[in-house]
């Protein structure tokens, strides 16, 4: 993961969720996210506003989400991690 580019705990979690949604579908929508993750609208919002910010997805209101090639390294980072914990 790029040194420049710091994401909490919680935002690897959306990217994962992301990640998988993406695979599974070709493209991720914000009521997939709340569904996966279990968490409230504003909270998916706030989420996706911040990765956006940070270049991790691409991401517009009402819009399907995908990920940046730097977001999907990361989510691949992620699920690495996960798939190797358990």
């Amino acid at each position: 993961m790029p040194d420049s580019i710091k994401v909490s705990a919680s935002l690897e979690d959306y990217l994962e969720a992301i990640y998988h949604t993406v695979a599974a579908k070709g493209a991720a929508r914000a009521k997939d996210i709340v569904m996966r993750l279990g968490v409230h609208n504003s909270s998916v919002t706030q989420a996706l506003k911040s990765l956006s910010e940070k270049e991790l997805v691409n991401y517009a209101p009402y819009d399907t989400i995908t990920l940046t090639p730097a977001g999907e390294r990361i989510a691949a980072d992620v699920v690495h991690r996960h798939t190797t914990l358990r």
